[in-house]
């Protein structure tokens, strides 16, 4: 009996791991939460990386500053995951190691598809790489963009680990039917042409066309997706990605300031009121990228399996509410 009573308790203090493809795992968490005050290894690196990076970078200062903008990011990227775990006990890092590197190569294909939209656009434009080489700058370009999906999804994580987003967690249940899902990627397909046909002036859609046609491919996949979790009136996860793009998006502008190289903007009708280079009114095509974002990186984990790696632990008696891994929800 004292066994049996002993054994249930440890059970209690594991967390649940599913995954459809393997059998259900159980890894135990640590008796208790870090203290605030404590920061673990990887956020304390995350610190120093931004600490060293960031005055490279606005102070200009030769070759470590011209290639401060990954190093920075990945200074963001760590100290957010240094936080998440110290509020979690759990984070996309200690999760699944090989998918959280897979989000920074994911993300090349992905920002390079909006470079090849901008093409069209014209909305943004680079300065401080004339003088380099074409492979220099679609190395170097590369290497920046990669810290796109991990950015937004890690902010979008350490957002849904908080009581604010408690508020926002219910909403109108969306039942998505093969009418509507079908209307969906139609109107993203029509957001895409028309990008090339009016680019002066369907712009906006810019941020809308890929989520409006990848979301509902990966519903119908069973890929974790928007429409899956609406479908139940769970909204947490939208808002966690949308507010989690929209302060990346902040820093984004932020450091890009006052670094070389760095990117200025030329939208037209909304040249007015900037924060740092971005109109004010440009920040509004954050909140949907951050949808875009999270059904990219889960299309195209998804066509390697990837997708369900390392599907939400729950750590219920952490939390305020039930947590749920952004990166992982569906």
């Amino acid at each position: 009996m004292l066994n049996h009573i002993r054994l249930k308790a440890s059970l209690e203090d594991m967390v649940v791991i599913r995954n459809d493809r393997l059998p259900e795992r159980k890894i135990p968490l640590r008796e208790k939460p870090l203290p605030r005050y404590v920061l673990p290894y990887r956020g304390l690196l995350g610190l120093a990386l931004i600490a060293l990076f960031w005055p490279a970078s606005w102070l200009q200062l030769g070759l470590l500053g011209h290639y401060s903008f990954f190093p920075l990011w990945l200074g963001y990227i760590l100290t957010l995951e240094g936080l998440v775990l110290r509020r979690t006990g759990t984070s996309l890092l200690q999760r699944n190691p090989w998918t959280f590197a897979g989000m920074f190569v994911f993300a090349i294909p992905f920002w390079w598809f909006f470079e090849g939209v901008n093409q069209f656009t014209e909305n943004w434009r680079y300065i401080g790489n004339e003088d380099r080489s074409t492979t220099h700058f679609i190395l170097f370009s590369s290497w920046a963009f990669s810290i796109v999906v991990p950015a937004v999804l890690e902010t979008a994580e350490y957002l849904n680990s908080t009581r604010f987003m408690d508020r926002l967690s219910t909403g109108p249940s969306v039942k998505p039917s093969k009418t509507f899902i079908t209307g969906v990627v139609l109107m993203g397909v029509m957001c895409l042409i028309a990008l090339t046909i009016w680019p002066r002036y369907a712009f906006p859609v810019t941020w809308l066309g890929v989520f409006f046609i990848l979301d509902p491919i990966n519903y119908l996949q069973s890929r974790p997706s928007v429409l899956a979790a609406v479908k139940h009136g769970e909204w947490r996860l939208p808002w966690s990605l949308a507010l989690g793009a929209l302060v990346c998006g902040f820093f984004w502008e932020m450091w890009n300031f006052h670094a070389i190289p760095k990117w200025e903007y030329d939208i037209a009708f909304f040249e007015v009121l900037h924060i740092f280079e971005m109109p004010l009114l440009g920040y509004g095509g954050y909140l949907p990228f951050g949808l875009e974002t999270f059904a990219a990186y889960h299309f195209l984990a998804g066509i390697i399996g990837w997708s369900k790696g390392a599907l939400s632990p729950e750590d219920e008696h952490r939390q305020p509410a039930a947590y749920r891994s952004v990166a992982d929800q569906g």
